[in-house]
């Protein structure tokens, strides 16, 4: 009996239950996250490594856990017995509220399950490339994504062009962020796919915290190193060397170091492509990461790109050659020759160092400060001379002689320095501030040739006398030869992150900037929203104005006025929705569905126009209005040892010039279709493969047609209506195949990649020529054959 008392009195026992918090899209584990217990005393936090331990008494509870950044979510649990584990995950509001692509770096097979369709894994990333491991051209098989070159790291996004893109690296804006700039139609990201943590890809309707683009964000987040233990890889291809390092620095911070060397010079001449070209390329980047105490870092960044381009002089002769014939009525003997001369040299230089400091103040305040420079540096030559002959024997006796000049040299500097603040508040479970602001000093000078000089001498028009004429295009107005511009910009942002219920969140926000150069205020207002109808469907909508202030190349003046460019400005509406089916209990395998419809309405656009060599050139005023339209799907199917996906995007992108009269005409990013297929094949025993298809509808551009010019006594070509015609459909099949196996006790892998499998002919553009006649034709440029490339990685 007094036992029995002794045990009722008694308090009940309570029991351990621990666990870990991780992010939804990348499977990592999260720090400081607050997890409370409705009628259960306060709280605890999550700690750095995102574990928990929480102490109850058995029954049924109902916990809460909130994040900043993160969607709250209320988990029943069940306490039976001591040492339960719970494992949490929470979604980034970002990822509800915006049809977001993530890349994680996750490389654990179970958490790449787990992550699902929401994110690309670095494996994926890497075999989604073709020829050099690159971010940019991974997301070209993404919907709302298009190029039609497998050589080039720029994309347009649902017909923005490629300029109407933010690219931010640890929240540092980086303005051209390519290797082999002197080939506009063939390019390569700067980045080090080994160093990336995360990447966030938004096509529209972005958040207020991104601003001073139109089309899209994409946001790279690079790691710390390892603190554990030192680790790195090499990787040996036909195109280049990369090879990265990290480690430990002490008990309290770390370091990640990679770079890269090309030797696409000495593959060209292995493959006989042209021995007269001469590119290269190099970068060295890394992060190093040091914790002064719990929840306050230290990084510093730094980016350093270097490309050189060397064309060898060439000097080639045509003829002499005669052949007889008639010449006004009478006999005549032509006697003609030829020659020309090229010459090109390039040098370009990119550097970004950021300093960046993060404080978690509380579970409810976290605090980011960082201050960045950016440094841009281009030094282009080219010089092109092309003298042609002509003696008519005949009574009586003619001749022509031309010489054709053409120089252009590109000597610019772009400089930014910017100071960024940011700050996260979650004054409830329910609702979270964000605020920001940032200044930003920015130097722009560059000295600018861009001219042809056209000298004949005749006779046949008006014998015996010779006519000599002298004609001088330039392609740059003379006001914009020379750009001497210092300026700044100011920004803030702010936004209301509101949780009404399970169900229903969304991000009401307001941007403001300020550009001193053309006295532009801009105020943005933008609005997400996402509805989970269930745990697989969610709905999304957003609308918003998204302004760009002009680059140096849009400017009318290079000092500060307010009759300059001013910023560009489209609003945007988007609604989608997206489904995913889970195919086991388990969740080894899904499948989802995404849909989402668009409107861009463009104004102050400035009229742009992409020439035959893939270079952009802008009318420098706001002369122009514009649309895009479109539908973009998503399928994508995760199984065990298989995972792939379907892109299809429709889009109608307009332009209308304000002085002409022929109305609205498609925009050169104009892609009707484009559809994409990947699929990753693991075949067991260390195989795998990869598939990659993509088809684009031609991208529309400006005709010519020839004409002969009786006054002048000369062909000519004369140029027909602005994007009136398409090009080829663009089509690719690229092939992967991959072994893993153990060298010396290190893992290491060999790929073969073979790009444009199928040997599809891809026609880029069209140049319309002259010959040494004086005859026009015109000639096709394609973009290369068939590619094979080897490459082996080793990791240690």
């Amino acid at each position: 009996m007094l036992v029995a008392i002794l045990f009722a009195n008694a308090p009940a026992q309570t029991h351990r239950v621990h666990g870990t918090v991780r992010d939804a899209s990348t499977y990592e584990l999260l720090p400081y996250a607050y997890l409370s217990v409705a009628g259960v005393g306060p709280g605890t936090a999550s700690s750095e490594k995102g574990e928990f331990t929480l102490s109850l008494k058995p029954g049924t509870y109902t916990l809460s856990v909130n994040l900043i950044g993160y969607r709250t979510e209320t988990v029943p649990i069940n306490v039976e017995q001591d040492g339960q584990v719970l494992n949490i995950r929470l979604t980034p509001t970002d990822i509800l509220l915006q049809e977001v692509t993530v890349f994680s770096s996750a490389t654990s097979r179970v958490h790449q399950t787990e992550v699902g369709t929401l994110a690309l894994q670095s494996q994926r990333l890497v075999q989604t490339t073709s020829i050099i491991p690159d971010v940019f051209r991974s997301i070209q098989t993404l919907p709302g994504i298009s190029s039609n070159n497998e050589f080039s790291a720029r994309f347009n996004v649902r017909g923005g062009t490629p300029d109407e893109n933010l690219v931010l690296v640890n929240g540092a804006q980086v303005y051209e962020p390519f290797h082999v700039k002197e080939a506009p139609n063939a390019s390569i990201g700067i980045f080090n796919i080994d160093l990336m943590r995360t990447v966030t890809l938004v096509t529209g309707g972005f958040s207020a915290r991104y601003g001073d683009r139109m089309s899209s964000v994409m946001d790279i987040e690079y790691r710390e190193g390892n603190r554990d233990l030192f680790q790195g890889a090499a990787t040996l291809g036909m195109t280049g060397v990369e090879l990265f390092l990290e480690g430990p620095i002490g008990s309290a911070g770390s370091f990640i170091v990679g770079g890269r060397k090309s030797y696409v010079e000495y593959a060209m001449s292995f493959l006989n492509l042209d021995e007269t070209i001469h590119p290269s390329f190099y970068d060295v980047q890394g992060v190093v990461g040091v914790t002064l105490s719990p929840g306050n870092k230290l990084q510093f960044e730094f980016i350093h790109a270097g490309d050189r381009f060397i064309l060898d002089p060439t000097t080639t002769t045509s003829g002499p050659s005669q052949y007889a014939t008639t010449y006004k009525g009478k006999s005549a003997l032509f006697r003609e020759s030829g020659t020309s001369f090229e010459d090109e040299h390039a040098r370009y230089i990119s550097n970004l160092f950021d300093l960046q400091s993060s404080h978690v103040v509380s579970n409810s305040l976290f605090l980011r400060n960082e201050l960045s420079l950016y440094e841009q540096i281009e030094q282009e030559v080219r010089f092109g001379l092309s003298e042609f002959s002509r003696d008519i024997q005949s009574t009586p006796n003619y001749f022509y002689r031309s010489r054709r000049e053409e120089s252009y040299s590109n000597d610019l500097t772009v400089r930014t320095i910017e100071a960024k603040s940011s700050g996260s508040l979650r004054l409830s479970p329910a609702y979270e501030l964000n605020i920001g602001a940032s200044g930003q000093a920015i130097l722009y000078e560059q000295s600018l040739v861009d001219q042809r000089t056209i000298e004949e001498q005749s006779n046949t028009s008006h014998y015996p006398d010779t006519a000599h004429t002298v004609r001088i295009e330039d392609a740059v107005d003379a006001a914009n030869e020379r750009i001497d511009a210092r300026s700044f910009k100011i920004a803030a942002y702010c936004e209301n992150v509101i949780q009404v219920n399970d169900q229903l969140l969304f991000n009401c926000g307001v941007r403001l900037d300020y550009f001193d150069i053309n006295r532009d205020f801009r105020v943005s207002p933008r609005l997400n929203l996402a509805y989970r109808l269930t745990k697989h469907t969610t709905f999304r909508a957003a609308w918003g104005i998204f302004t760009q202030s002009p680059i140096y190349r849009q400017l009318a003046y290079s000092f500060a006025s307010d009759t300059n460019t001013k910023a560009q400005e489209a609003f945007h509406t988007v609604i989608g929705a997206e489904h995913s089916l889970p195919l086991d209990k388990a969740g080894n395998a899904h499948l989802t569905f995404k849909l989402e419809l668009f409107v861009k309405k463009y104004s102050n656009l400035v009229s742009s126009s992409r020439t035959s060599s893939g270079r952009i050139t802008y009318s420098r005023k706001n002369d122009a209005t514009g649309s895009a339209r479109g539908i973009d799907a998503y399928l994508a199917l995760n199984l065990p040892g298989f995972g792939g996906w379907i892109s299809y995007g429709l889009l109608d992108a307009r332009e209308d010039l304000f002085a002409d009269k022929i109305g609205e005409y498609p925009r050169f990013t104009d892609q009707r279709h484009t559809l994409s297929v990947v699929a990753n094949w693991e075949l067991g025993s260390g195989w795998s493969t990869n598939l990659r298809f993509q088809y684009g509808s031609g991208y529309p551009y400006t005709p010519s047609k020839s004409q002969y010019n009786a006054t002048a006594k000369r062909w000519e070509w004369v140029q027909g209506m602005k994007n009136s015609a398409t090009l080829p459909p663009y089509r690719r099949l690229d092939l992967r195949g991959t072994k893993q196996f153990m060298v010396f006790g290190l893992s290491a892998s060999a790929f073969l990649d073979i790009s444009n499998a199928l040997d599809f002919k891809n026609v880029q553009s069209y140049r319309y020529r002259y010959n040494s006649n004086g005859m026009p034709y015109v000639q096709e440029l394609t973009l290369w054959p068939v590619l094979p490339t080897l490459g082996l990685t080793v990791r240690f």
